[in-house]
């Protein structure tokens, strides 16, 4: 009868089958390809990568009600403290800048955020 199909054209519609699904990511390729040379006007917000190799101490902004503290004292716990989070030694730990980082959440946000993490444990 004619429902049967034999090996060869069971190959046949496999090969034509794998060329337009090849076919059509080529081409999904070259649209994205095209969106990113029309979007290339358009600069995003400049992002710095994180370097894990230097370690980069960053420091919160003195509130003015605070006496001065001696740079060299701030500087020397600051390093013990990174010593301590990394299970190193003071002497293998080199700060080349303190600098105050922007807090994007608030202080609760990310508590409630640890809690929710800590809970589902």
């Amino acid at each position: 009868m004619g429902n049967e199909v034999t090996m060869s054209e069971a190959l046949i519609v496999t090969a034509v089958s794998m060329l337009v699904v090849f076919l059509v990511l080529i081409l999904i390729s070259y649209i994205i390809g095209l969106l990113k040379t029309f979007a290339a006007g358009k600069k995003p917000a400049d992002v710095q990568p994180e370097n894990t190799s230097a370690a980069v101490i960053k420091q919160e902004e003195k509130a003015p009600s605070t006496p001065e503290l001696d740079e060299g004292e701030l500087i020397a716990v600051i390093a013990a403290a990174v010593a301590a989070s990394l299970g190193r030694d003071i002497p293998e730990i080199r700060i080349n800048s303190i600098r105050r980082v922007p807090q994007l959440t608030t202080p609760w946000r990310e508590m409630g955020k640890q809690e929710q993490l800590l809970s589902k444990l």
